[in-house]
């Protein structure tokens, strides 16, 4: 998964953003379905689409002596993000419009939102099998010094 360019928004104003996966780092079951606990690689977004985060924008940059972009936000506000959270890792200006660098908090997917993520998943599957494997052989290892 990877994220595509910030203007891509459809015509009923949803974003067609998708997200690259970091790794994946445990899993839950609910029924017959797992979810994966998801670390997302950090992203460069626009002020404007961060307005959710408004409090942390401006935290930051008073942290880090900088001053608010000379462009005014744009008024076309984008829905994608705002039930997303994370924390501010970094700020560039491109032609006068302000990006955030945000460390995306791990979130809980279902296993269908990670079809363009298999290799991550079959990664994370051969992890666990093979701490179980290491921990059973430990425990028949520790069950010989009797």
């Amino acid at each position: 998964m990877r994220a595509t360019s910030v203007d891509q928004i459809r015509e009923d104003g949803s974003s067609t953003t998708e997200w690259q996966v970091r790794r994946i780092q445990g899993h839950s079951q609910s029924g017959d379905a797992i979810y994966y606990h998801v670390a997302w690689q950090p992203t460069w977004e626009c002020r404007d689409r961060l307005q959710h985060m408004l409090p942390d924008l401006v935290s930051w940059d008073s942290l880090h002596g900088c001053v608010s972009s000379r462009r005014s936000p744009s008024r076309r506000y984008d829905p994608t993000l705002e039930h997303w959270s994370g924390a501010v890792a970094g700020r560039k200006e491109v032609d006068g419009l302000v990006y955030y660098k945000i460390e995306w908090q791990v979130t809980t997917e279902p296993a269908n939102n990670l079809e363009n993520a298999l290799s991550l998943v079959k990664e994370y599957w051969d992890n666990v099998r093979s701490l179980k494997s290491g921990n059973r052989r430990g425990q028949e290892d520790d069950s010989d010094e009797i």
